[in-house]
């Protein structure tokens, strides 16, 4: 799978992509959400991987999966890596 790397006028995809799990759980400084946030205005591709991980974080949660497990963490990054 080939990986999306623009930039949008700002953070790289690359960038967008590695703050993604820290932007859902609240945990970026005020200076990386707002850079992320522009970022996601202006590149779908970004803004759909977001969604994707709000909704699978949220399914997750639903099953009771312990969503802060690393190696549940990773296996989860290597599946959507596959997809």
């Amino acid at each position: 799978m080939l990986k999306h790397t623009q930039h949008h006028k700002g953070i790289s995809c690359e960038e967008a992509i590695k703050r993604v799990y820290d932007f859902i759980d609240n945990h970026l400084k005020a200076k990386a959400r707002a850079e992320l946030e522009h970022h996601l205005e202006t590149c779908r591709h970004c803004f759909d991987r977001v969604e994707f991980e709000k909704l699978l974080k949220a399914r997750l949660r639903h099953l009771k999966v312990d969503t802060e497990s690393k190696a549940l963490r990773k296996k989860i990054d290597e599946l959507i890596e596959q997809f």
